[in-house]
């Protein structure tokens, strides 16, 4: 009878976890979502980047902090759910957007372009590498629908050599978005397998 009691009780105990774990991550991909599109509804265009936003910006402040509160927010979930031995890929990819926003005029200030560059490289480089050790399946997708979208995109212009094309894709915003999805949806995945193993 005890062993029942303990049981039920962790059983509510871990789904109380999931739930509010589940909240901060919905939470964090909503502050990424807002400020993306309403960047790329204001401009009336993709940008080049997500960093490149920074510079069409009224209130600059809204970078910084959508890119320092997006990790933040995700931070206790995405460690939480990891497989053991892979926390430190999540974290350090947080960390690389918690540089990204330190260090938003990269275009300018040459020891902010390094600081941005290798917080960029971090988070997309070691997220990417998280979803491939946590839930791999979902990259295929991911990674083939952003590879689609540009090559239909290069085969729809007709003018300019193939390099020209493909930077008129706007790749990295591309590559940044494709990046969030499958850390995002990866992170969906495992919280509901965990729910649905209670």
């Amino acid at each position: 009878a005890c062993s029942g009691f303990i049981n039920i009780k962790f059983r509510t105990n871990m789904t109380t976890l999931l739930l509010v774990l589940s909240v901060l991550a919905i939470l964090s991909v909503f502050a990424i979502s807002l400020y993306t599109g309403a960047v790329c509804i204001k401009g009336r265009e993709v940008p080049y980047s997500i960093s490149a936003t920074f510079y069409a910006l009224q209130h600059k402040y809204w970078f910084r902090f959508t890119m320092w509160l997006t990790p933040i927010l995700l931070m206790p979930a995405i460690l939480e759910i990891s497989r053991p031995g892979t926390e430190f890929l999540a974290f350090l990819a947080l960390i690389g957007m918690i540089m990204v926003g330190s260090a938003p005029d990269y275009a300018r200030d040459p020891f902010q372009r390094k600081l941005h560059m290798s917080g960029a490289v971090m988070c997309i480089g070691f997220s990417q590498l998280w979803v491939a050790l946590n839930c791999w399946v979902i990259l295929i997708p991911i990674w083939l629908a952003y590879l689609a979208y540009t090559g239909i995109a290069i085969g729809r212009q007709k003018e300019g050599v193939f390099l020209y094309k493909f930077i008129q894709t706007k790749p990295m915003f591309w590559i940044e978005l494709a990046s969030l999805a499958a850390t995002y949806s990866a992170l969906a995945i495992l919280i509901n397998r965990l729910l649905q193993s209670l």
